[in-house]
C-alpha cells in the first residue's frame, strides 16, 4: 500500500488533491477540509480502534480519514455525495485499500440500519468516525442515538457550538432537550476542541471532537413510558424561559395550573425553577409521576 499521505503532512496532501481533481471547495455543502495532523491522529486514537471492528465515515472529502482507517480496521463504510470528489477517491483512493466501501449517495437512517445489519451478518461492532459536513450534524446525531445500542462508539468533530449543546449539563447555558436526549443514550466526552485553522478553507466557526460511548440498558435512566418523558422534555424546553409550573401547564393543558403543581410537588421539584436546571432524574422522576398518575393525555 501506498504511504498514507506520500510523505508530506496532511496539508500538503489536501492541497495536492485539491490541484488533482480540480474541486473547488463549496461552503454550502460544509466542505472544509482537514489540514491538521495532530488533530488526525487524536481522532484515531479517541476511536480506540482493534483492527477487527467496522466503521461508518460520513463526508469522505479526499479520503484523509478514510485511509487512516482503512489501515485499522476490517471495513469501513464511507459516504460522499460530491460527484468530483468521489471521481477523485475512486482514482487515488479506493484502488490503495482493500476494505473501502465508499457508496456516492446521501446517507440517511435507512442507511444506517443497513450498516448495522451488514456489521451484524459478520459478527463485527460497528463504530462511527466522521468528521461530519456541520449542516447535517444534529439530524445525524438524533439517528444515531436512536441506534445507540447496535453501536459501540461513536467519535465525530462537529461544529463547537453542537458539541456544548450535547455535552452540556443542566444550568448551563447549551443545555437543551438535545442535550437531554443524546445523554439519555450515550456519555460524552470532550476529545479536543479544533480550530478554524485546522481546515482548508477554514470555515468561520471552529469545531471540536466529542466522544460518545453508547450506554447499556441498565446505565440508561429508567423510567416507566420512555414516549412520554421525551414529549416532557421536548415541551417544557420550548418554553424555556418560563417558571416550569406554568411551562408544564402549557406543554399538558389538561393538567391545569393545580395539577402541574401537584406534579412538580410530588417530583420535589420547585415550580418556580426554570426547564434548564432540571437534571435528566429531574425529568425522570417528574415524567414518571404525571405517568403513574395517568396524567399523560395526549399530545401536548
Amino acid at each position: 500500500m501506498a504511504p498514507l499521505y506520500n510523505t508530506a503532512v496532511l496539508e500538503d496532501y489536501v492541497r495536492e488533491a485539491l490541484r488533482q481533481s480540480r474541486v473547488t471547495p463549496s461552503r454550502s455543502r460544509g466542505q472544509h477540509f482537514l489540514i491538521d495532523d495532530a488533530v488526525l491522529a487524536q481522532v484515531i486514537s479517541a476511536a480506540q480502534l482493534s483492527g477487527g471492528e467496522a466503521v461508518l465515515e460520513v463526508g469522505t472529502g479526499f479520503g484523509t480519514l478514510t485511509r487512516s482507517l482503512a489501515l485499522r480496521v476490517w471495513r469501513v463504510y464511507t459516504y460522499e455525495l460530491d460527484s468530483a470528489l468521489v471521481r477523485y477517491l475512486r482514482r487515488y483512493v479506493i484502488p490503495e485499500t482493500y476494505n473501502v466501501v465508499l457508496e456516492d449517495y446521501a446517507f440517511t437512517e435507512y442507511e444506517l440500519r443497513r450498516v448495522i445489519a451488514l456489521a451484524q451478518e459478520a459478527g463485527r461492532s460497528l463504530k462511527i468516525v466522521a468528521n461530519l459536513p456541520y449542516q447535517i450534524s444534529s439530524a445525524f446525531l438524533h439517528a444515531v442515538a436512536n441506534h445507540a445500542a447496535e453501536l459501540t462508539l461513536v467519535v465525530v468533530m462537529l461544529q463547537r457550538e453542537v458539541a456544548r449543546r450535547v455535552m452540556a449539563q443542566a444550568g448551563g447555558k447549551d443545555y437543551s432537550s438535545f442535550s437531554i436526549y443524546m445523554q439519555t443514550f450515550f456519555s460524552v466526552r470532550r476529545v479536543c476542541d479544533v480550530p478554524a485553522s485546522a481546515f482548508f478553507p477554514a470555515p468561520k466557526v471552529d469545531s471540536a471532537v466529542i466522544a460518545l460511548t453508547p450506554l447499556t440498558p441498565e446505565q440508561q435512566p429508567q423510567m416507566a413510558d420512555r414516549q412520554l418523558y421525551f414529549r416532557l422534555v421536548e415541551q417544557v424546553f420550548r418554553r424555556r424561559r418560563k417558571q416550569l409550573a406554568n411551562a408544564l401547564a402549557l406543554a399538558f393543558p389538561h393538567l391545569g395550573a393545580q395539577g402541574s403543581h401537584d406534579a412538580l410537588s410530588a417530583a420535589g421539584i420547585s415550580p418556580t425553577t426554570r426547564p434548564g436546571s432540571l437534571s435528566i432524574a429531574d425529568f425522570v422522576r417528574l415524567a414518571d409521576i404525571i405517568s403513574q398518575a395517568g396524567l399523560g393525555g395526549g399530545k401536548g
